[in-house]
């Protein structure tokens, strides 16, 4: 009856123990797991947001040096296009005082050309921006022109309180006109 009564104890401890164990495991490892795989599957989401935001990073850096490198090639476009431009519309000897003269030219518009007799009189109207010595070295440097014969109209404004003044001007180059007999 000992060894009954023994199994008897040791299966209701086993019992006892299991029971224990279960509750354990219910109550404080099975939330645990739990916890545990929300972490995991939060730290897998932020990795791939963190992949996801890397590639997004690379694309936006590449996305800046392709901007950059159109950026360049529009102003190198628009450089070559406004000096092919210019040169149709206006002679390099004026493109030449500008430059020499350092004005920033605003506006260069051509006026129709007009004939008088055998003369040829082509004009432009200009919108200038430069301080009193370079308009002066401007005006002084057309008027010593071999190409350009007169101004024209000129009137001169201040910009404001900055030392800077606007000049607008009409140029005439005259010119003889060819004959068609004279060939």
């Amino acid at each position: 009856m000992n060894s009954r009564l023994m199994n008897k104890k040791i299966w209701f401890l086993i019992l006892l123990e299991v029971a224990i164990l279960s509750l354990f495991y219910f109550l404080v490892i099975r939330p645990q797991q739990i916890e545990l795989r929300g972490v995991r599957i939060e730290v897998q989401e932020k990795e791939t947001l963190y992949v996801k935001l890397s590639v997004l990073s690379r694309l936006i850096d590449e996305l800046r040096q392709e901007k950059a490198s159109i950026g360049e090639s529009i102003d190198h476009f628009l450089k070559v296009r406004e000096r092919s431009e210019r040169d149709l519309v206006v002679p390099a000897s004026l493109t030449d005082i500008f430059r020499e003269s350092k004005v920033e030219v605003i506006s260069i518009r051509p006026v129709p050309e007009k004939v008088e007799g055998t003369l040829l009189i082509s004009s432009w109207d200009i919108s200038i921006l430069a301080d009193y010595n370079q308009l002066g070295h401007f005006i002084s440097r057309l008027e010593r022109s071999i190409d350009f014969n007169r101004i024209d109209s000129l009137s001169i404004s201040s910009q404001g309180s900055s030392a800077e003044y606007r000049a607008q001007l009409v140029i005439s180059r005259i010119s003889l006109l060819k004959k068609e007999q004279d060939k």
